[in-house]
């Protein structure tokens, strides 16, 4: 299986969902929390080498630059969330095959009316256009989109634009690689819940569900995505629009904590004891209920937006994140918006991995730690409770591995790239995978070898987990990656030289036609039980009519080119089923074959 993680760098705490994907298989196998430091707690990371600018990533064009990115300050926000990450991954050993970061407040995020819908074209407008509306200058800045619309009559469209600095996705990268972690995604975490509720819901949505928000209530911020239905693909949805919103929890803190005289830990405790219930403390209540009245006012505001925008409200809203967990703001949300509102729940297609402890099988409720503390989140009926905190994380996981609504601002000289040091490395490995698999395809084509099926698969698996690592996606067409491989490898003779010049396909047609159907016994009723193609031997195990077809065969096998000495076994009499249901005796015959093609 390979492990891929995502990571949400928030700024209260960072999030990291790691996630198991098999060949037809997405586990979510753990969410793991780390509170950020605050300013002056803790020791700092030491700054990468100087020398380190080359390992950034071996996958990246940042790799040849002359200068390093952006030098990230000693005990600045990104600083704390890398110690933060860092205490993560060393408590749980974590290695990963791929990795995918979002970014939040430093994100601008446009909709766009373009006149055209060329995908590549508006690729190429698009800047232009972002700049009249931005008024500033783009250079230096990483842009993605998505659409939003489909294309109309007239040739228009409507895309969501995300703009991110060069600069911060260069620091990101540059802060993960003392840590081993090289991002193929950079997207955005405004989109990453939008992710996780299409995976949730995918091959069962409707129109009627349709148009939804997904309301991230974070620490700081609060993330709005509105999914609309794809209106001639069912099944699909369209990211229609998306805003960030600068307030979030911190502000009901804060406001707790100047009101009561008290710390924040306490004031941050305090708030998710009590929440908005005037039964337990009604003081309480209402210090957060008027703490939240910007949030509220700026949600609404983006409701009519969105409205008139569009011509139509949301049906419903999901809403998760760690301000999520606050009692009563659900019914808040509901009478202040005037729309449903419902729990993102964990998505239905996605296996829940675990310790196999008791709690974990009947779902009893299991503390991690004090308020503030390291939390791990592991699968039980108590996670459905406590996981909204890493929803964001856990959908940018999902969609390293399964694909979803979300930019990726790896491009130009940020996209990663595959390794051919590595590749040249572990070219022969590859090259007998590919072969191997060209093999079983070619003989899953066979009826009478049924039994291939299985190594088959096996060997698909392995191919598209070597060829992931290698080529940064996976591939299961044997002969494109052996067509690849000679491409890459043609400048190195020798290793060159560990591909196949004559497949195993190639020699099981020559097989094939060796073996007549009939000599002068009759019919032969050939039935393969066993075929092995090795590169100096082939196995063959089968039953026939009569022991002259087995000379017969013998010999017409000893005159292809690419065997040298054909070895026949003991022929044995054994009883069969015959077609007709009655038992009937067959000869049962084992040939071993020197190859010498390479």
């Amino acid at each position: 299986m390979a492990t891929i993680l995502g990571i949400d760098l928030g700024s209260y705490s960072v999030k990291v969902a790691r996630i198991e994907q098999g060949f037809r298989t997405v586990h979510l196998a753990s969410i793991e929390e780390e509170r950020v430091p605050e300013p002056g707690e803790g020791e700092p990371l030491p700054p990468p080498p100087k020398d380190r600018k080359h390992e950034i990533s071996a996958n990246s064009e940042i790799a040849q630059g002359e200068a390093a990115p952006e030098e990230v300050p000693v005990d600045s926000l990104l600083d704390r969330q890398m110690r933060a990450l860092l205490t993560i991954l060393g408590r749980q050993k974590i290695r990963a095959e791929n990795c995918a970061i979002g970014l939040s407040d430093d994100l601008t995020l446009r909709l766009v009316e373009m006149p055209l819908s060329d995908p590549k074209k508006v690729a190429q407008t698009l800047p232009f256009e972002l700049a009249g509306q931005l008024m500033d200058d783009l250079d230096g800045h990483v842009i993605d989109q998505l659409p939003a619309t489909v294309p109309s009559g007239s040739g228009g469209s409507l895309w969501l634009a995300g703009c991110a600095r060069q600069a911060d996705v260069e620091s990101r990268l540059w802060s993960l690689s003392p840590l081993g972690l090289d991002p193929k995604v950079c997207g955005s975490t405004a989109l990453a819940t939008a992710v996780l509720w299409v995976q949730s819901k995918a091959g069962a949505l409707s129109h009627k569900d349709l148009p939804l928000w997904v309301v991230d209530l974070g620490h700081r911020m609060t993330h709005v995505c509105a999914l609309a239905a794809h209106p001639k693909r069912a099944g699909q949805v369209l990211v229609q629009f998306a805003r960030t919103i600068p307030r979030g929890g911190l502000q009901v803190t804060e406001s707790l904590s100047k009101h009561l005289g008290m710390g924040m830990l306490a004031a941050e405790a305090l708030k998710h004891e009590h929440g908005l219930s005037d039964f337990t403390n009604p003081r309480v209540a209402k210090l957060i209920r008027d703490a939240l009245k910007p949030l509220l006012r700026d949600l609404r505001q983006t409701l009519a937006a969105y409205t008139s925008r569009f011509g139509t409200e949301p049906k419903a809203l999901f809403v998760t994140g760690g301000s999520a967990q606050l009692h009563g703001i659900q019914d808040l949300l509901a009478e202040e918006l005037g729309v449903a509102v419902h729990p993102l729940l964990p998505p239905d297609g996605v296996t829940w991995l675990g310790p196999a402890t008791k709690e974990m099988h009947t779902g009893e409720s299991q503390t991690f730690g004090d308020a503030g503390a390291s939390r791990t989140y592991v699968s039980s009926t108590a996670l459905v409770h406590r996981w909204p905190t890493g929803t964001a994380a856990v959908g940018l996981g999902l969609g390293a591995a399964l694909g979803g609504p979300n930019f990726n601002f790896r491009k130009g000289e940020l996209a990663f790239r595959t390794d051919y040091a590595m590749l040249r490395e572990k070219a022969p490995l590859l090259a007998g995978f590919a072969a191997a698999l060209i093999v079983s395809v070619g003989m899953w084509a066979y009826a009478s070898l049924q039994q291939l099926e299985k190594e088959s698969d096996r060997l698909r698996l392995q191919l598209i987990t070597e060829s992931t690592a290698l080529f940064g996606e996976a591939r299961t067409d044997g002969r494109q990656v052996s067509s690849d491989l000679q491409a890459a490898l043609s400048q190195d003779k020798t290793q060159g030289q560990s591909i196949p010049q004559v497949t195993a396909l190639d020699l099981l047609e020559e097989i094939s036609a060796a073996a007549p159907s009939s000599n002068a016994s009759g019919p032969a009723n050939l039935d393969v039980m066993e075929l092995h193609i090795r590169p100096k031997k082939t196995d063959l195990k089968a039953t026939c009519s009569s022991a002259q077809y087995v000379d017969d065969l013998a010999a017409n096998l000893a005159k292809i080119s690419c065997f040298r000495k054909v070895q026949k076994g003991k022929v044995l009499t054994v009883k069969n089923t015959g077609p007709d249901g009655k038992p009937v005796e067959v000869k049962q015959f084992a040939l071993e074959i020197e190859t010498t093609c390479p």
